[in-house]
């Protein structure tokens, strides 16, 4: 859950904790028509309705197994709808208490820009929710499709002689960025990698003892990726390239794993698959979108549990899961 998507629920509950305020003045003295004006939509449209948007934001694209259509809009919703919010009740009681024909028309305008907002969630989650169509055949042809950049974005950096024209790739140190990789490993591994991580977005990480902060919450790739709303796969791919370039192997080292494909059914816990197997994560894309990659449920859930949340059936899934994987 991203900072503005929390801050609609911290904000429902100020509201809510504001009406209660108000409606207990309605009982204690007669506060009129305002009062009854006031009480209710702050707890219907502060608290009731943003608490919504801000739940409605995090998990409706989660159970549909895709991305926010528009998350930059999620931002202009939250000021809109709470500044609108505030403006209507504030200029409502004035126009009350003055008759003042120009709180009237701000009234209108705070009401409209509320409508505006709230039809801005209506049409993103809409869109988010609309199903896609998918060819079946096609993507069965082309499983490669989903990471199309990494083919033609490599051919610009070269490696050094000292790396890969050297040395066989199995004498390399190794490093493997998935989206379970840790922001503070890989800046302590390579600190090159702060500067490639800036540049993907990730600005906070400039501020003095910000690293720390981050090593000490845990922040993975995935989340950072998450709660910036930046592309996790071309995030990966500028790592893994600089990484290669400093003489780093990026494959994943299997030699010292006693993980077997075998063993994996349908009660196998997510978590366990994204962590051990690269080669699952277009698999996890296609069917649940990048959520699974953050979500703090792929500890516990199983892969029969994720298919029935995004309705997808789990034999289907666990057979292309093992294809993909070899």
């Amino acid at each position: 859950m991203n900072y503005y998507m929390k801050s609609f629920v911290f904000a429902s509950l100020f509201y809510l904790g504001l009406g209660v305020i108000i409606g207990l003045l309605n009982g204690i003295a007669d506060l009129g028509y305002f009062g009854i004006f006031a009480h209710t939509h702050l707890n219907l449209l502060g608290f009731m309705s943003m608490i919504i948007f801000g739940i409605g934001y995090f998990i409706l694209p989660r159970f549909n197994g895709v991305d926010l259509k528009f998350p930059s809009w999620v931002t202009i919703h939250f000021y809109l709808g709470n500044l609108s919010l505030v403006g209507m009740v504030s200029f409502r009681g004035m126009e009350m208490n003055t008759g003042d024909e120009i709180f009237k028309s701000l009234f209108i305008i705070c009401a409209t820009l509320q409508a505006v907002s709230i039809f801005m969630f209506i049409i993103n989650i809409t869109f988010t929710l609309l199903p896609k169509k998918v060819d079946p055949v096609a993507l069965k042809k082309e499983p490669a499709q989903p990471l199309p950049q990494a083919q033609p974005t490599a051919q610009p950096i070269a490696p050094s002689k000292s790396s890969f024209d050297v040395q066989d790739e199995s004498t390399l140190p190794n490093m493997q960025v998935t989206a379970e990789t840790k922001v503070s490993d890989l800046v302590d591994r390579l600190p090159s990698l702060m500067d490639v991580l800036v540049d993907c977005g990730l600005m906070s990480l400039q501020m003095p003892g910000h690293i720390d902060k981050v090593r000490k919450m845990g922040i993975t790739i995935g989340m950072a990726a998450a709660n910036h709303s930046l592309d996790l796969d071309t995030m990966i791919f500028k790592l893994e390239t600089e990484l290669q370039r400093n003489g780093f192997s990026t494959t994943k080292d299997f030699s010292n794993s006693t993980a077997d494909v075998s063993t994996i059914d349908t009660n196998t816990l997510i978590g366990e698959v994204i962590a051990n197997y690269p080669k699952a994560t277009p698999v996890f894309q296609k069917y649940f979108g990048d959520g699974c990659f953050d979500c703090p449920g792929q500890s516990y859930e199983s892969i029969d549990m994720a298919c029935r949340i995004h309705n997808v059936d789990p034999d289907t899934f666990l057979k292309e899961l093992l294809e993909a994987l070899g």
